[in-house]
């Protein structure tokens, strides 16, 4: 198998050739050069910083570029000073979008390049900026809560903890049934909620769930938690696991509210008979499901030593209503494993074999002090190859910061990734874009 560290930094480099070398205030143009008619299609793509301190900061350097079929800038649109990208397009293209993110106090490119999509399939991007709220505008502070009168209470729960910062998960005995949660806001803002999911460390894998809310605490005195209610659960059954699998089977359990995640339990069994027949729908805008088994092995190329990854699982978000039982069929590990291989020989793959509607191909960097260098996604139908990179520049646009970045150095450590998905209520690549019905996927991650 060939694998070079090289490729990740090459298909970067072609993907954004040209940046900083003009304005970006030209108006959309067709692919044939001209100016579009006036168009009543928006569609509206919100870029954001979410920082270490819970503050949503509009990212006003972030732009959308829709390329023409011969992949030259056919027109650019840029943030406003609420990150929102207005997209006056609605046929089919191929589009690039470029953000910035942060490691720390450091810079780098963020690019993902979508091939024949429409505009409302773009993703809305959330940096987390790591480091990027400072000492000066933020405050952080300690709740202590009892967690007495939750009738999982004794003789131990197990308590995640939530908040729009953090998430942790501990075990609190009923020698005193006391716990605490760290919150953080910006200086002058609100403290934000803490959302409990609680069970009983008893039982495992977890039977009976509880979630509480509280808003209405002080730091000087404990918080007795009475409002904790029980979450009704659906019948759950999981399909087409690896049985050959030599770890474990997990599933991941999200309730998410606001975009942060609001309750959540991790289910980690070594055999589908030790699963719960039914899972919790938290009583949040959507429950989040994962389920999924985890390969791993390593090998060494070029002198280069490469940890080798595979998913291959299930996941579906559901509305608070849902009632109905849930059946998850995971991707075949056996048929993934054999077809991802073909892209790590010639840079193109064809997932159609698994049933894949999409496949994602991510690239990553850092350079030998451990700063990320750049993060690179494309996106294509089943059937794809890095090459379609070589047909695309963005010559003339004015990315900021790009002067900042480094593009001829050659990432000392990162990964590259390809991600395969199949929605199950569809055979349409459009259709299958930000679907949040069943869809089976299958993950392979190069670290080196």
């Amino acid at each position: 198998m060939k694998y070079n560290k090289q490729l990740l930094i090459t298909g970067l480099a072609a993907a954004i050739a040209g940046c900083g070398g003009g304005s970006s205030s030209q108006p959309p143009t067709n692919d044939n050069g001209s100016t579009p008619p006036t168009s009543n299609y928006e569609h509206v793509v919100s870029a954001s910083y979410f920082s270490s301190c819970g503050e949503i900061i509009p990212q006003t350097e972030a732009m959308v570029v829709r390329h023409d079929n011969s992949g030259a800038v056919a027109a650019v649109y840029e943030a406003d000073d609420d990150g929102n990208i207005a997209i006056d397009y609605s046929g089919v293209a191929t589009y690039t979008m470029l953000s910035v993110g942060y490691w720390g106090e450091t810079a780098y490119p963020r690019v993902h390049t979508y091939v024949d999509i429409t505009a409302d399939k773009i993703k809305n991007t959330r940096i987390i900026a790591e480091g990027f709220a400072n000492e000066d505008s933020c405050e952080c502070n300690n709740v202590t809560f009892d967690i007495s009168q939750v009738p999982v209470a004794s003789p131990m729960a197990s308590v995640v903890v939530s908040t729009t910062t953090s998430s942790n998960i501990f075990d609190v005995n009923d020698t005193d049934w006391l716990a605490e949660a760290n919150v953080c806001r910006p200086i002058g803002g609100e403290w934000p909620d803490i959302a409990l999911t609680l069970t009983s460390a008893q039982e495992y894998p977890a039977e009976t769930y509880y979630t509480a809310v509280l808003s209405d605490y002080s730091f000087d005195e404990t918080y007795v938690v009475s409002n904790a209610e029980l979450v009704r659960k659906v019948p759950f059954s999981l399909l087409n696991n690896n049985v050959n699998s030599d770890s474990s089977l997990r599933v991941s359990l999200r309730g998410r509210k606001d975009g942060w995640m609001h309750y959540a339990d991790n289910v980690q069994v070594w055999d589908v008979a030790e699963l719960s027949p039914s899972v919790p729908i938290f009583d949040t805008p959507e429950t989040y499901i994962d389920a999924y088994n985890f390969e791993f092995d390593s090998f060494s190329s070029e002198g280069t030593d490469v940890q080798v990854s595979i998913y291959t699982g299930a996941q579906v978000t559901l509305p608070s209503t849902h009632t109905e039982s849930l059946d998850l069929a995971l991707m075949s590990y056996d048929l993934f494993s054999q077809q991802v291989l073909t892209f790590f020989n010639d840079e193109s793959y064809d997932l159609s074999s698994v049933g894949a509607d999409s496949v994602t191909v991510t690239l990553s960097g850092n350079d030998s002090s451990g700063d990320r260098l750049y993060y690179f996604q494309l996106t294509t139908p089943s059937q794809g190859s890095l090459a379609i990179l070589d047909n695309l520049d963005i010559e003339g646009v004015d990315f900021p910061l790009s002067a900042n970045f480094n593009f001829d150095e050659e990432p000392a450590s990162g990964y590259i990734g390809l991600e395969a998905y199949d929605v199950q209520s569809t055979n349409d690549y459009l259709e299958s874009l930000k679907n949040d019905d069943v869809t089976a996927y299958g993950m392979v991650y190069f670290d080196f």
